[in-house]
């Protein structure tokens, strides 16, 4: 799936780079803070050591920030942050004990590339964090890990977008205090929208 992701990613430097050969009117302006809210709707999936295997799903809300620079006229680095509202669903373990993850945020590095005046093709690496509830349903255990994502965003004027992405998110495995280890993955997709400041 990080391979997929990568050379999305690739493709979209190689169009946007034929785009602008063809003549813009204008640079877009990728540099500047920018702020959004977003619906998201995540599949997550629990593996452990106690013969747990299982699913979940979840709807929910999001908010991000992050600041670009621009490197070119037509590619950025940004440096934001993330938070996803509630308990994310992956599932059960074996003694029907409900796995989630509660209030999942992260810090984003995001590469961006102007595949045209309005449309921008962003790739996104995560460290991700959470609180994920114990196997036996009593302890809770912090847990961190790495995302990687995708996504394009759409410049309705100046200073309006909609974007829409992708995300897998993959947890360190975390150990609780009754023995139980657990793997913890995730796949996000959403769509929303957000302001950038001039």
């Amino acid at each position: 799936m990080k391979k997929l992701l990568i050379t999305s990613f690739v493709l979209g430097s190689l169009t946007a780079g034929s785009a602008f050969a063809a003549g813009p009117t204008a640079a877009p302006d990728l540099s500047g803070f920018s702020i959004g809210t977003n619906a998201e709707f995540s599949r997550g999936s629990v593996t452990a050591n106690d013969g747990s295997s299982d699913g979940g799903a979840t709807t929910s809300a999001g908010i991000n920030a992050r600041y670009d620079w621009a490197l070119t006229p037509t590619f950025a680095v940004g440096l934001g942050a993330s938070y996803s509202t509630g308990n994310h669903a992956f599932g059960s373990y074996a003694n029907g004990t409900a796995a989630n993850i509660n209030s999942r945020y992260s810090i984003d590095i995001v590469p961006t590339v102007a595949l045209s005046n309005d449309i921008q093709l962003f790739g996104k690496v995560s460290s991700i964090y959470g609180n994920a509830a114990s196997s036996d349903g009593v302890n809770n255990h912090d847990v961190q890990g790495v995302g990687y994502g995708v996504g394009v965003r759409k410049m309705l004027d100046k200073n309006l977008y909609v974007q829409a992405g992708y995300d897998l998110n993959k947890f360190r495995d975390v150990t609780y205090n009754n023995g139980t280890t657990a793997s913890l993955q995730e796949n996000v997709y959403s769509v929303g929208i957000g302001y950038k400041f001039r």
